[in-house]
């Protein structure tokens, strides 16, 4: 037998199955798995941060759900005390992770964050999710084989020739089109829609039900507000808001 990892998934085929596929279709097949049927963590798994849109996730897989750490004042309602793990410290890492080496899921909504937690304490861990219901283009699959920490919720569409960047998070039923180059750490929120060839830098937050028009860039650190139209390049560091949108920052 031999054993695929597609981000810590493990799916079993036999050689002389494998031996029919040359490598490219034996990742999407496996891609397609990943996306397509049920959502079962094969391995052991944490989750950093509290987001109750994960509750059905956490429900499907709570067999191997070991549990979540987070602030002591943000805490899951609806899943058992005893499945907190404590807040961010890498000491209380160490522990779960010398006993069960598990997969690590950054779910919180703040990139910077989201990076420093990665770089500092979880690292090698650090585990892509893509969420059942979503329609992620087989292109756009190839290019997240090497990336890490990419989250995709539910009802999510992603369009061909996609590149996101590593530790992306896209909230339900946002869309991003064709040709979208999206850096690391970028929060894409609810509902939001990016149009085809926009170009978004790196810790960019994307707000609930906005739209960028194609051919935008967006520069490093931007915010959009939620709701907006962006159809103008927005620089580094800037917020913009409103239909269409405006820059609110002092120049």
């Amino acid at each position: 037998m031999t054993i695929v990892v597609c981000s810590q998934l493990y799916f079993c085929f036999h050689r002389s199955i494998l031996s029919n596929f040359d490598l490219n279709q034996i990742q999407l097949v496996i891609l397609w798995l990943f996306c397509h049927l049920l959502n079962i963590m094969k391995k052991k798994f944490c989750i950093v941060g509290v987001d109750p849109d994960l509750l059905d996730f956490i429900q499907h897989n709570y067999k191997n759900f070991l549990g979540y750490f987070s602030n002591k004042d943000k805490k899951y309602k609806l899943i058992n005390k005893n499945k907190w793990l404590g807040n961010h410290d890498k000491n209380n890492w160490e522990k779960i992770k010398r006993k069960y080496n598990p997969a690590i899921i950054i779910n919180i909504d703040d990139g910077k964050i989201r990076e420093e937690l990665y770089t500092k304490i979880y690292q090698k861990n650090y585990t892509n999710l893509f969420l059942n219901n979503s329609h992620i283009s087989e292109i756009s699959k190839k290019n997240m084989l090497n990336k890490k920490g990419i989250l995709i919720q539910s009802h999510v569409k992603i369009m061909p020739c996609v590149n996101l960047g590593t530790g992306t998070k896209i909230h339900i039923n946002a869309q991003v089109h064709h040709d979208c180059v999206i850096g690391k750490f970028v929060t894409i929120a609810p509902s939001a829609v990016i149009l085809g060839n926009v170009k978004i830098g790196n810790y960019s937050y994307i707000g609930a039900n906005s739209t960028i028009k194609q051919n935008v860039s967006i520069g490093k650190g931007v915010i959009i507000g939620a709701g907006a139209m962006v159809t103008k390049n927005v620089k580094n560091f800037d917020t913009v808001i409103g239909k269409p949108a405006k820059s609110i920052k002092k120049k």
